[in-house]
Formats: C-alpha cells, structure tokens, sequence
C-alpha cells in the first residue's frame, strides 16, 4: 500500500505544490542483493527527442531484471504539456509514479517541498559524474535527482540562408547579428526566431544571462531582471521585432516546429535546438554549428535531465535501484546515441565522435546555463512574460514592462517569505 502522504490546502495547479510528509530514508540498494528486493516501480519518463515510447525502454528493464528479477518497471511516457498539472493532480490523488524525470527547476520546486527522496547513497562513489550534472540535482547540499542527460542547445546558423546574403561567417555575437540583420532581411529570409510562449529559459533569459545579467538578486529576494542588463537585453528583442529581423507568429502563438520559419528553413541564425530533434525536419547539410552566443557574456541555454523519487513510495529500495541502473554506462550510451543529449558522466567519451556537429557542444559545456531554479520558478516566468509580449507587441517602453514585472514578482517573494 502506498505511504500516505498529508497534502496542504489551498493548492493551485500550477506553481504551489503539495506538502508530503516525508518518509524515512531507504535502505541503499548496493546494501542488498537484487533477490532481497522486490515490487512494482512506476516510473514517469517524457519524450527525450526521438526516445518517446515505453517500448525503447524494454531491452533495459530485461537487462535490470537479470540482476533484480522480482522487480516489475512500469515505463509510462507522459507529455510535456502541462506536466506539472498532471504531476500535482496525481499526487493529489494517490496516483504519482515513484520515479519521474526531473529538469532543474522541478527538482527545485518538488524538493523544496520535501516531496523526494534524497539519493546520494544510491552509489559510493560519483565521481564518474560530471559536477555540474550532480550540481543540477542537487539542493542544500542533497542529491534529488540522479543526472542521465545534458540538454545543450547548440547554436547554428542555415549556410543556404547565409550564402543568399553573403555573409561570410554565421554570427556569435550581438554586434555580429546587428550587422548580418539588412542583408539576410533583403535576402528574404529572417534573421532568428523568438518564441513568445515557450520556457522564459529557453527564450528570454539566455538574452539576459549573455547581457551579464541574472532573474533574482544573490539572495533569491528580489527581482533582478528590471536591472540594466534586462533592460538591455529586452530592447534587443525589440529591436529585431521592430526591424522584423525576425517572425511574428512565435511571438504570439505556438507553432509546431515543421510549420515554423526555423523549420522551413527561413532563419538564418538559430541560438538553440536539440540538433538531433532538429535534422528530423531541417536538412542537416544546411547546419552550421557554432558556439554559443556571447555580449557581455558567452551563454548557451539547456538542462540537465535526472531521475527522482517521490518519497511516498512503497518501493524504496526498488526504485533507487532501477534509478541507479539508469546511470550506468551501457543504457546511458544507449539513450543519449539515440535521443542526441550529452552525457553527465565523463567517462563516457568519443560518443558522438562521428557527429561533429552534436559533438560540437560537448566543447561548451562550460558556458552552459540551466534552468532557473526556484521554487517559484514556473509562477514567476509567468508573471514576467505577459510584460515581455507587451513591450515586443504593444510597443511598451522596455524598462517599464520590466519594472511592471519586477513589481508583481517582489509582492509574490515576499508574500511566500
């Protein structure tokens, strides 16, 4: 019977969590043999670029049950959509999986909670494990989520783009976008994409990271993001909307990838995709990798995905196992040759040595930046955004959409302490 767990009230969908009371530590798996333990593991998983059905995952749990045969793994394969209301309506229902994949932000919000079970006794030794892997999943000096991926978006620029405004070399800066702008625009073509309803991380933030800015004060108190560096990075974007340097649909509406400009093939320069999502639908002749884009500083967006355990679990020593076996090389390698993620681990190499334009992202790591992680995260990407759109579709002067947002976020911090 699975643990019960007391839920607080008052809890919205989207951004307040649950209250769990959490559950005592298990048993680290590596203390028993796989015959002592036993039970059924329900685990969560999502679409990893090409990796989207349960069935990938089959071969694996055939290999896991070598070792624990009286484990049953469960994979279910969720969307993306709306993820987060189906994750507090199941635990609001008694139905939450035992493991699920966590992004950055979620290992925030969930952990904050006191919704997870710390994993770091699942192994002895991480050390295979890049730091900035285990440092995505980790919150207060506690391991939440067991790294199995490193989303790295990599810049690119369409070379057909470039070749029909002479342009010699695909731009890393601001300025050198700035200066290809007229010529690929008089070419006929778009300069870049910006979404309007996509992730604030994926969008706006990596403007504001490359201008040397930062979402929230060192503290996580206050606003940061109506400083200069936002301010800066907001009159950009709208400078490119206003010069239509780049599409107006995104900016208003979500469009399926194969339907918008990027993958028609009408962008010139892209500040990141999964590259082997992306060449299902652009031709992979046309893509000219390069690395990240760089103002003030040098930022390229993406994640670390991991594996997490709710601590209401009736399987502990179950799911820290399969958890554990999911780190291991041989469905590592396995999983990231065929979904194009990086991997957390570093003695996992040469894996794309004859890809060299996803390989070209295992170069900058170092520039990498996650998600924004807080507990508000979700809450307060959506307060900042409507402000975003008016000043990109309203024509609002920048700074006062910023401040405008800044004001709403400082009155949500404060009122949650």
């Amino acid at each position: 019977m699975r643990n019960q767990a007391r839920i607080a009230t008052g809890v919205a969908a989207a951004g307040t969590l649950l209250l769990l009371t959490a559950c005592g530590g298990a048993e680290a798996p590596g203390a028993q043999s796989g015959d002592d333990i036993s039970g059924k593991v329900t685990m969560w998983a999502f679409p990893l670029a090409t990796v989207d059905d349960p069935s990938w995952y089959q071969p694996h749990i055939d290999r896991f049950n070598e070792i624990y045969p009286d484990v049953e793994i469960e994979v279910v394969v969720k969307p993306w959509k709306n993820r987060e209301t189906m994750l507090v309506t199941a635990i609001t229902g008694g139905t939450e999986p035992d493991v699920v994949y966590f992004n950055p932000g979620y290992v925030t919000n969930f952990a904050g909670q006191d919704l997870l079970l710390p994993l770091d006794d699942i192994r002895d030794d991480w050390s295979a494990f890049a730091d900035s892997a285990l440092e995505a999943g980790t919150r207060e000096g506690t391991l939440y989520a067991a790294p199995t991926l490193v989303s790295f978006n990599t810049s690119y620029c369409n070379a057909e783009v470039l070749a029909a405004a002479d342009i010699a070399d695909c731009p890393t800066s601001w300025d050198d976008l700035r200066e290809a702008a007229p010529a690929v625009k008089d070419a006929g073509y778009y300069l870049t994409e910006y979404s309007g309803t996509n992730s604030l991380n994926l969008t706006f933030f990596p403007y504001l990271w490359q201008a040397g800015g930062e979402v929230l004060n060192e503290d996580q108190t206050e606003a940061a993001f109506n400083g200069p560096e936002g301010v800066k990075a907001l009159e950009f974007l709208k400078e490119m909307v206003d010069n239509d340097w780049v599409p107006t649909e995104p900016l208003g509406v979500e469009q399926p990838f194969e339907q918008s400009s990027v993958g028609q093939e009408h962008v010139a320069y892209v500040m990141g995709e999964n590259l082997r999502a992306t060449r299902e639908v652009v031709n992979p002749d046309v893509i000219e990798t390069v690395p990240p884009m760089k103002d003030v500083e040098q930022v390229a967006s993406g994640s670390v995905g991991g594996w997490s355990v709710f601590n209401t679990t009736d399987v502990p020593e179950a799911a820290k196992a399969w958890v554990r076996f999911l780190g291991e090389p041989e469905f590592l390698e396995d999983l990231l040759g065929e979904s194009g993620f990086l991997s957390p681990r570093t003695d996992i190499t040469g894996l794309f040595s004859d890809d060299p334009q996803i390989a070209e992202g295992t170069e900058h790591l170092e520039h990498l930046r996650t998600d924004f992680p807080h507990a508000q995260a979700t809450k307060i990407m959506n307060m900042i955004r409507p402000h975003i759109q008016s000043a990109l579709l309203e024509d609002t002067d920048p700074q006062e959409a910023l401040d405008a947002a800044a004001e709403e976020v400082n009155t949500a911090l404060e009122a949650s302490g």
